[in-house]
């Protein structure tokens, strides 16, 4: 399991803002933060963000990146695509460019993908956010045939220049399911959705069978934070906090929180309570040292990496689902590095089996997706 340092990257706060938009056209690694100090003020959203000349190397490939609404620094999703988007700058010969949309409203998602193809001139996009923004990339798809769309978290599309990813979020739910029924010794768990969409449902899938494989008693206890069509349920921390409160004193120790920006609130709320929680996405183990239990990791890094990779090479496909898994890192668990205290060798042990035999298909996991 890759240490919190290995491929995660901290974004400061100043860049929290939802309306910016910017340019990575010149970025190292040791200039990525003075960069993103510079160039994020807020209120600024068609401000071209680059302050570095052109690196000297031929980057004929400009990929975008269309960040969900809540930008940069949420400590999950859009942070760990974005620093895909960054070791890809860095390791392969393209130029690179991100945006977050004003709203998901149709208005500004139009206003998002006319400036990555038009002023940006991106030959790739990846669509963080295939929920509130499939719709929209489909036209856009229609418009401009030689431009390659990404969906990430998407079910497969009919058009030759519309590639989709997918996560096992389930396999490394149920790992996460396993450790909160060793470590707690009671018998209710708590889950915490942003929205009910299909992805969130088979975090959801995976972690009662991995409690119930360790306790088959176990209830657990769920909650979302919003209905589709609202995806308020992703951003909206206060109602996570008061929902994990509710779920802490139905007599919960673990709650997961499966919400985006909204698990800030709910990891607040464990810490307030001396209880339990599991991140998710990014390593959030570091928001409150020994209350985050572990974070299912959703490596959407190693995800956009990936991707761009095989579009340099061509050999990204449209029509299809790229799937990322245990077996090739794109889920996991992080390594305990606050929690150590509560996560035994022999515990460690057995989420290694379980994990090895997940892999190689000797142990099957439900998912709500297939």
């Amino acid at each position: 399991m890759p240490s919190r340092h290995e491929k995660t990257m901290a974004i400061p706060d100043i860049c929290r803002k939802g309306n910016m938009n910017m340019s990575l056209r010149a970025i190292s690694g040791g200039l990525l933060l003075g960069f993103l100090c510079l160039s994020c003020a807020s209120g600024d959203a068609g401000r071209d963000g680059s302050v570095l000349p052109e690196a000297q190397v031929k980057r004929e490939k400009k990929v975008g990146l269309a960040l969900g609404v809540s930008g940069l620094g949420d400590q999950s999703f859009n942070d760990m695509q974005y620093s895909g988007l960054v070791q890809s700058y860095e390791r392969m010969p393209i130029q690179a460019a991100f945006r977050v949309p004003a709203s998901n409203e149709e208005k500004d998602l139009v206003t998002l993908f006319e400036t990555l193809i038009t002023k940006d001139q991106c030959n790739l996009v990846i669509v963080a956010e295939a929920y509130a923004m499939g719709e929209v990339v489909k036209k856009f798809a229609e418009k401009h045939p030689n431009v390659m769309f990404v969906l990430m978290e998407s079910a497969a599309v009919d058009r030759p220049n519309i590639a989709a990813t997918e996560f096992a979020q389930n396999e490394g739910s149920f790992l996460a399911g396993m450790l909160a029924a060793r470590v707690s010794k009671a018998k209710r768990f708590g889950f915490i959705g942003g929205v009910d969409l299909l992805p969130v449902k088979d975090f959801l899938t995976g972690y009662q069978a991995g409690i119930r494989m360790v306790r088959p008693d176990a209830i657990v206890d769920t909650v979302w934070v919003s209905l589709v069509p609202d995806f308020s349920g992703f951003n909206n921390p206060a109602r996570g906090h008061d929902l994990a409160l509710e779920l802490f004193g139905q007599g919960a120790e673990v709650v997961y929180a499966v919400a985006g920006g909204t698990g800030n609130g709910i990891i607040q709320a464990a810490k307030e309570k001396n209880r339990l929680v599991l991140g998710v996405d990014s390593n959030q183990d570091h928001l409150a040292p020994g209350y985050v239990l572990t974070s299912m990791m959703k490596r959407a890094d190693v995800a956009v990496t990936n991707i761009i990779g095989r579009y340099l090479a061509g050999t990204l496909e449209g029509r299809r689902v790229y799937r990322f898994d245990l077996k090739n890192h794109g889920v996991s668990l992080t390594d305990f590095e606050y929690t150590e205290d509560r996560v035994s060798a022999e515990m460690r042990r057995e989420l290694d089996e379980a994990s090895k035999k997940i892999a190689d298909g000797r142990l099957a996991v439900p998912t709500v997706l297939r």
